[in-house]
């Protein structure tokens, strides 16, 4: 039966992309400009924030700040969620970077042997998430003119992702992270960079040039599917689809419907549509979370890239997603029940900053939340060597 539907898809696939080619053709015009809003998208909202973070993950990377944190931060990460200390690199540049960076540290950290396959699987899960600025800026600010309802809507996703991480400790296997050294200290963090910079330290600029081609070529891949998704959503309008959706839709619900469904496919596009109703209600809100923490199938195309040559499962991760969507959901139900909606106030200009505005707050934000992972980690060590004397 598994094979018959193998055959199946295998055959299907062909028919629906034959079809999409076909719209192509006949729609020239729409496509076209469809493509140009996905490249203003890509090219104003995506490469100006993310790409400082991919820059700066590389160069930590490079530079051994993940054996570092991972030595400092192993008495959490083993103990709350059963992966290495080194998960934590990935945790952070889920955190701040945004889809699909945390899918590639976690690749990194697989193809670098410095975790095993059942604990890159959890922690994909749990780690590649969407960014501040995109949920933030783009989402809550830009779109539903409003940052409160922005970081509301930041503080949902970002539970949800954590829980989604302690409910998975559950189906580790005990040997998998009891190999791992206890690490602790600043004296044992220090010790673990310094044997990195004797064994695998290749000099700043050779670091620096990789760190820079890297972040290029994900940009370009990222950008080649949020155009190529901007394509298809706009097929399926032409096609008749969200007509048939706002039929079967209330006059308060036809953008949340059209919006769900591009949503699914590329989530910027549908939580656009979904701003563009009335005033944002609790549904509204949590529909657009739940998005954000699905992330879209144009997500899960980048991140099946990145994890292409290593041995983790997709499927798994993707129900991972599908929990995570309706956790955070519900998280923004229960907090929009207790904490008014504010009424949206007069749009910000955060649509309106130019690419070099974007791309230095992006910079600026990504060493502050740096800056205060360290000082976290630092603290959380002087503490722990405390209670040890």
């Amino acid at each position: 039966m598994k094979k018959n539907f193998s055959s199946n898809i295998n055959i299907i696939i062909p028919i629906i992309v034959a079809i999409f080619n076909v719209f192509l053709i006949l729609n020239p015009s729409e496509m076209i400009n469809a493509a140009k809003d996905g490249l203003q998208l890509w090219f104003n909202q995506v490469l100006p924030t993310l790409l400082p973070f991919v820059v700066g993950a590389n160069l930590l990377a490079g530079l051994g700040f993940i054996h570092f944190i991972g030595a400092l931060t192993a008495p959490i990460m083993i103990p709350v969620f059963k992966v290495p200390g080194v998960g934590a690199f990935a945790l952070l540049t889920g955190f701040t970077s945004g889809y699909p960076m945390g899918a590639k540290a976690v690749a990194h950290l697989w193809e670098t042997q410095q975790i095993q396959q059942q604990e890159a699987q959890r922690l994909l899960a749990f780690s590649n998430n969407a960014g501040p600025l995109f949920v933030v800026g783009f989402v809550g600010a830009g779109l539903f003119n409003s940052v409160r309802l922005g970081y509301m809507l930041l503080i949902s996703h970002i539970i949800a992702a954590l829980i989604i991480g302690l409910v998975l400790r559950f189906f580790s296997q005990e040997y998998s992270v009891h190999h791992q050294k206890q690490f602790g200290g600043l004296k044992q963090a220090f010790y673990a960079y310094q044997e990195f910079r004797n064994t695998d330290y290749k000099g700043l600029g050779h670091i620096l040039g990789t760190s820079v081609k890297n972040a290029m070529e994900a940009m370009l891949l990222i950008g080649g599917f949020i155009i190529t998704f901007c394509v298809v959503i706009k097929a399926l309008e032409i096609s008749g689809i969200f007509t048939v959706l706002n039929y079967f839709s209330s006059n308060d619900k036809v953008y949340l419907a059209t919006g769900f469904v591009a949503g699914l496919l590329e989530v910027a596009n549908g939580a656009k549509m979904i701003s563009q109703g009335s005033e944002p209600t609790a549904m509204t809100l949590a529909a657009t979370t739940a998005l954000i923490s699905f992330g879209g199938f144009s997500i899960h195309g980048q991140t099946a890239h990145f994890i292409r040559n290593t041995d983790i499962q997709f499927a798994p991760y993707l129900a991972a997603k599908c929990l995570h969507a309706m956790i955070a959901g519900g998280i923004c139900l229960l907090i929009t029940s207790y904490f008014a909606i504010p009424a949206t106030t007069l749009p910000t200009t955060t649509l309106e900053m130019n690419f070099i505005s974007r791309i230095s707050t992006a910079g600026y934000h990504f060493i502050v939340l740096t800056g205060l992972m360290m000082v976290m980690a630092f603290c959380f060590s002087f503490m722990l060597s405390y209670r040890k004397n």
